[in-house]
């Protein structure tokens, strides 16, 4: 019941943001409107809870040119939904800080930031050796966790309990070091990043409609 009123509120999120007056634009608009969500809602676009070692840490790498360390398109909303579902005081999450330019995401790689994933992820496994570790991110932020999973050494890969990754640029592509059955993610059909262009239209930004169905994926695969 829970996740049924959270999907109907997530919807009437959708439809209350700005996102179908924002026409045909470039990469720049994923920015502009993260920021304007985050502000109309008062979405935490931060979040840095590794060392909480909660049951649950979400490690998340935002989208190009999103604020803060989890931007606030697809993160809060999707941090929102697995918290309702499992419980807030189960969920920690922990952004990747990374630049998130149009750039880097032009360049097709972010040495650095998959680094800085890479890292985040073997802390937790670290730290917090009872903690169940999600990684997730969105657009360039799931591209990322593509290269950082790929740096990551085979314990830590084991720890990995679930993948939730939306409006990937490498659609379709498996992930190093990770069972596939871990792995879940949510492209539209028409969203030309899916297929690895650089045009990014109205629809990729649409992906917090994914928060709660990416919720209950995480939710069967994690013990709590």
């Amino acid at each position: 019941m829970k996740i049924f009123l959270l999907g109907s509120a997530l919807l009437g999120l959708v439809a209350a943001s700005p996102v179908q007056n924002v026409g045909s634009h470039g990469l720049e608009d994923i920015g502009n409107l993260s920021n304007t969500i985050s502000k109309r809602l008062s979405l935490s676009d931060t979040r840095n809870q590794l060392r909480e070692c909660r049951p649950v840490t979400v490690i998340f790498a935002r989208g190009t040119i999103e604020s803060g360390n989890v931007g606030a398109l697809v993160g809060p909303p999707f941090f929102n939904a697995l918290g309702l579902a499992i419980g807030d005081e189960n969920v920690g999450v922990q952004g990747v800080k990374y630049p998130a330019t149009v750039l880097g995401y032009l360049e097709g790689r972010d040495a650095e930031g998959a680094a800085t994933l890479a890292s985040l992820l073997e802390q937790a496994v670290s730290l917090c050796p009872l903690t169940q570790i999600v990684l997730s991110g969105y657009s360039q932020g799931a591209r990322l966790v593509h290269h950082g999973v790929a740096q990551i050494s085979a314990s830590a890969a084991e720890r990995v309990a679930a993948v939730a990754l939306f409006g990937d640029p490498y659609n379709g592509r498996p992930l190093p070091n990770i069972q596939a059955t871990k792995v879940k993610t949510f492209c539209f059909i028409e969203d030309l990043i899916c297929k690895n262009t650089i045009i990014a239209d109205v629809v990729h930004l649409a992906y917090s409609i994914y928060a709660v169905p990416a919720a209950l994926f995480v939710t069967s695969l994690v013990d709590v």
